[in-house]
Parts: structure tokens; sequence; C-alpha cells
């Protein structure tokens, strides 16, 4: 299931599902330790003596008070004449979850409604060992194990929690202590050790047509000090102030955009600044962007998208320095300068905490030849966004700092990982993580990648080297047209296996080509690729979008598409469409583009990585950092195009 919403502050951070369930809590690094896995905290009501959760037929709409990272839901359904308003937010500066309930009594009757959460902690990721228990001083439940502790607390009208009980779950046929809530009462077990959860109460007196408010809060620690610490900060200062200090923050961050989005079409706009918004929520505190915070894709590989994979970030960090936030952008080098290897290259991928990550990349191939497990293309994205970032900000004693190991030490592996009878790079695995061989899009990066080093090499003075670098660069791109550029086809092909044997596959990859500044957008070559592209790859289906490439069987629909539509390739068509524009009208082939991933994102603004193309319901990871990436990318070239052809028109 989809995460509908993502509330985080670098630290902690919590995603939430379409019926405003807790299904992820990450702390103290985003990504790293899952304290919830994905089991739900459920959320439920009792009114006129009749209890139900809240996923049964409610009517929910979620998405985020403008411009922050503060939630909005409405809640209602028409047989109890309830309406509820949910504010939901993380704390900018305290690792405190924060959630406010307007209950709105819509009848002419005085109502008593009691709300119900649950919560069903795995700490560390499993649910052995853990307590739980209700501290009566208080008035809050604590779970804890190790160094994590997890405090729940709560008020409505100057009181605490109506009931309470602690109880186990997953053990011995019990289902947990949300069961003990189906008949409105709990049981005030105080103290639960194992496999355990949690149930709280609120009790409402609602007057005819009037409303209740409940406050509700999480506070994490390293200690039970420490929670209780928040805990009392948060009675001292107010959920209302603490919740009104974020949406202020959030409002002061994204204030600092210098793009006119009066040229975009309100939906588009709104996208953009929520991308912008959805990406930082998956930047950890210290530096490590994460591709996704959804947990839910572990139940088909029992693994997640949380980890740093180089190339995503990169083209996060590249997203955030077109859209002027170089301080963002430079958290992720940072963090990329301390885990890229002596030899000059990127693993897979790697944990926030600067560990690698787990991997499917082999030593050896199905021959039982060595082969290095590496994506090249990662380290090249890395190297051509650091010199995007420089060349936006200017930033000179930032870069000297990143500069040997990030620049010199990355091109260093990459002029001499080649090989010497073609010039282009040895093989390594593809983009989308599948195979090996000499990619189309793996070499563009590299021939990009090696030009940014070249023009760093300049910066600092040193002609023999950016001499050496261009020229490197120069035969990598005349070796690529040369050997990956099939005349007959009239496309750039996949690429070519260490066999010999060549990939014609259509890909959308192969954009890399022009988006990477290696090919001219208008180039012949290029043109007839993407002319290609986007006639072999559209999903022709009401929902529409471009496939990753030919038959992708990744999560895939139907036999009757070449594949399910993907946000990524579909703004890379946008991002084609924009760079050969030369008038407003041809502009506007990429603004359709852009409206469709507008209309095709969640009530909230989140991207999913791909769609069902018949429902164009979210498959696979959501919200995807790349996915908000390669939207931000696209609406500031549209914006840049846009100003260039209007200002031509007005001379």
């Amino acid at each position: 299931m989809p995460r509908q919403v993502l509330v985080s502050n670098g630290r902690f951070a919590i995603a939430l599902d379409d019926k405003a369930r807790i299904r992820d809590v990450y702390f103290p690094y985003i990504g790293l330790e899952n304290h919830a896995v994905g089991h739900q905290f459920r959320f439920g009501i009792w009114v006129d003596g009749k209890f139900e959760w809240l996923d049964k037929e409610w009517d929910i709409v979620m998405s985020y008070l403008p411009e922050t990272l503060t939630t909005r839901y409405i809640m209602k359904k028409e047989l109890y004449g309830i309406k509820m308003e949910v504010n939901d937010a993380v704390h900018n500066g305290k690792d405190v979850f924060l959630r406010k309930i307007k209950v709105s009594n819509e009848s002419d009757d005085e109502r008593e409604v009691r709300l119900f959460f649950t919560q069903d902690f795995h700490i560390y990721g499993y649910e052995a060992g853990d307590t739980a228990f209700f501290e009566p001083n208080l008035s809050a439940i604590v779970h804890y194990k190790g160094k994590r502790y997890f405090l729940v607390g709560g008020t409505t009208g100057g009181k605490g929690f109506y009931q309470y009980a602690v109880g186990h779950k997953e053990v011995e046929g019990r289902e947990g202590t949300w069961r003990d809530a189906e008949d409105g009462q709990l049981s005030a077990n105080p103290v639960a050790q194992g496999a355990v959860d949690s149930a709280v109460s609120f009790k409402l007196e609602i007057p005819p047509n009037g409303y209740g408010v409940i406050h509700y809060w999480i506070a994490c620690g390293n200690s039970l000090t420490q929670v209780t610490a928040l805990d009392s900060e948060v009675k001292q200062t107010g959920v209302e102030q603490m919740l009104l200090e974020v949406e202020n923050y959030w409002s002061a961050w994204l204030s600092r955009l210098k793009i006119d989005l009066n040229l975009l079409p309100h939906e588009v706009a709104r996208l953009f600044k929520r991308s912008l918004l959805l990406m930082r929520a998956h930047v950890d505190s210290h530096g490590g962007f994460l591709a996704s915070l959804d947990s839910d894709i572990m139940g088909i590989q029992r693994d997640t998208y949380s980890y740093i994979w180089p190339r995503d970030g990169a083209m996060a960090a590249l997203a955030f320095t077109n859209a002027g936030f170089t301080d963002v952008a430079a958290m992720f080098f940072g963090f990329c300068n301390q885990v890229i290897g002596e030899d000059g290259f990127f693993r897979h991928k790697y944990l926030p905490d600067g560990s690698l990550g787990s991997t499917w990349h082999a030593l050896v191939d199905s021959a039982g030849r060595l082969q290095l497990p590496i994506q090249e293309d990662e380290t090249a994205s890395v190297l051509y966004a650091l010199w995007k970032y420089y060349e936006k900000d200017g930033n000179l004693e930032f870069v000297t700092k990143v500069y040997d190991k990030l620049v010199v030490k990355a091109a260093d592996f990459m002029m001499n990982y080649r090989d010497p009878a073609t010039l282009l790079p040895k093989p390594t695995f593809d983009e989308w993580e599948e195979k090996v061989g000499v990619f189309t899009s793996t070499v563009a990066s590299v021939v990009a990648a090696l030009d940014a080093a070249a023009k760093f090499a300049k910066v600092f003075y040193d002609s023999n080297r950016q001499e050496v670098l261009g020229e490197a660069s120069a035969k990598i791109k005349d070796a690529m047209i040369k050997r990956l550029y099939d005349p007959e086809l009239k496309r750039f092909i996949k690429g070519i296996y260490p066999n010999g044997e060549k990939d014609t596959t259509i890909d959308s990859s192969v954009s890399t080509v022009f988006a990477y500044g290696v090919l001219d957008a208008k180039d012949n070559m290029v043109k007839s690729t993407m002319d290609t592209l986007a006639k072999a790859l559209w999903v022709k289906t009401e929902v529409g979008g471009l496939a990753r490439y030919q038959n992708d069987q990744y999560r895939r629909v139907s036999l009757d598409t070449p594949g399910n539509p993907w946000f990524i390739s579909t703004l890379r068509l946008a991002r084609w469409h924009i760079a050969v524009a030369s008038s407003l009208d041809e502009l506007s082939r990429s603004m359709e583009l852009l409206k469709w991933a507008a209309k095709n994102a969640l009530p909230s603004g989140a991207l999913a990585e791909q769609l069902d193309p018949y429902s164009g319901t979210p498959i696979s990871a959501t919200p995807l950092l790349w996915s908000h990436a390669e939207f931000v990318i696209a609406v500031c070239e549209y914006i840049s195009k846009y100003q260039e052809i209007t200002a031509n028109i007005s001379t």
C-alpha cells in the first residue's frame, strides 16, 4: 500500500497510508532503523455505542497544508454524522510526532465520541524483546528496547487518556490490543514484554453541531530521560503552538524559491512546491538522500528502497540545485565524499550511516568471469551533478573539500576503467540494475562526468589535467556514437554485452545522451532516438505515460502494454520536448506531460515509481525521490526555456 504522506525532520520520520495509519517510523536516521516496518498503527472511533476502524468505508482525503510538511486529512462518514480534520507533523527541531484531531458533530444531538489509537512498534525492526508500560505520573505509554524509547501521550479538555491497554501480539494466537478496543473499552493492563503493542483512547462530549479537539503525540529518544523531557515540553508549549512552528518553518524554507511559478498552471506549480518538500523529507540529517521511505515493497522482496543510491541522490541534488536550494545539495555531496571508495567509485547503494547497503550485484558473471559489482553511472552522475552545483552556487571552498575524492579519484577511475580496444567504459551494471554490459546511458554519463572533471581542472588551474580529461571525454563520446548508435535503426541502442551481443531493446535510459548534455537535444541522432521512444513506449491506455523499456517485467500489469508507465521516463520525454522547443507552441507539448504528472500524483502530491496502466493507481515505492527530482528538473527547465522564448519574441 503506497504511503500517502511523509513527515520528517531528517532524524525522525513517519510515513502513513491512505487510512491515516502510521506504517513506517524511522529514528535516529531516516531510512535506517524502521520501528514499525509496515505494521499498522490503527485509528478507530466509537460513537453512539458503535465501534469501527477508519478503514471501514470512511471517506478520507489526505493532503498537506499549502507549502508545509504539515498534513491535513478530512475524514467523514454520513452514517455517523461525524467529520474529522486531522493535522500531523514531525517537529522541525524536536523529535516528536504531533497530531491534532478536530472532531465535529454534524447532528442536532449531543454525542459521546471516543477515538482509539494503537501503537504497533517493532523496535529496531523486529518484535521480540520490546517492553511497553503505562507511566501514571505522566499519563503516557512508553515503548522501549535498548536505546530506543517512544513515549505516547495526549490530552483532550485538559485530561489525558480516557483508557489504555498494553498487551501481547503475534504470539500464541494473540492479535494485539487493537482487538481489545473493538468493544469500545480498554483493559488498563499496565505492562507487557516480548512482542507487545498498546492502545489508548480519548473521550469527547460534543454538543449539537459543535466540535471537540484531541491532541496526540509520540516523542522519541535514546533514553527515558529524553522522551520524558520531550513530553514535558509538548505539554508546556502545547501541540497547537508546536504545529504552528512546523508550518512557519517549512513555509519559510520554501519561500527562498526565486523561480517565477506564475508561468505555470496552478496544478503544476503546486506539485513543484510539494515535490521540493517531499524531496526534503527524504534527506537524512547526515546528508544521505533516501530513495523512498515506503516499506511496502518489502512484501515483495523482503527488502526496501530505504537506501542511498548515488545516482538517485545525484538527480535529487541536481533538482535542488536547479531550484536554488544548493545548501541541501551540498549535504548530499558531503555524504558522498565520506562513502566513496579509495578506488574512486561508488558501490551499489548505502545506508544513511554510511555503511554499505544490500546488493544483488555479483562479483562474477554466469560464466564465472570476474566483474566489478557497480553501476558506473552512479559515480559519473555524482561528478556531473557536482559540477552543476558549482556552476549555480560557485562555492569553491566547499568544492575544494570534496575535490580530491569526488572529482580527481572518480575521474581517474573512469579514465582507467576503459577497454583499450573500443575506448568505451568496461562493463558494469546498467541504470536499471539488471544486466551487465556497456550501456548507452552509462557511457553518456561518463562522457559528461569527465567533461565536468575537465572543467573543474580549469577552475583549479591544472591545464595538463584539463587537456587529458577533455580528450578522454571526447574519445569516449566518439566511441559511443560509433558503437552504440545504430544507423539502420536510427537510434541509440540500449547496450552491448561482454560477448559482443547488442541489446536493441527500446529503452528510455538512452535519454541520458541529451539529458546530461552529451549531445544537443536537436541532434538528428537524438531526435530519431527520442521519436522512437515516444512511439514505442507510450502506454496506449487512458492513463498514458511512457514505459521504462520494451517488455519491462518489473511489477508488470499487462502484456498488452510495453510496460507500466514510469514518472521518470515520462518526465525525461518532457525534458526533451523542452530542450528542442523553439516556440511556445512547441513548448506546450512538454506542458502536457507535466500536467500528466500532476494529474497522476496522489491527492497529497506524492509521485510513485510507476502506475497501473489501466487504473492509474501507484505501483511500487511511493513517494519516490527520483520521480519528484525529475519533475522539479523538468519544471525548472521549462521555465528557463519559456523565458528564453518570450525574450526572443519581445526582441
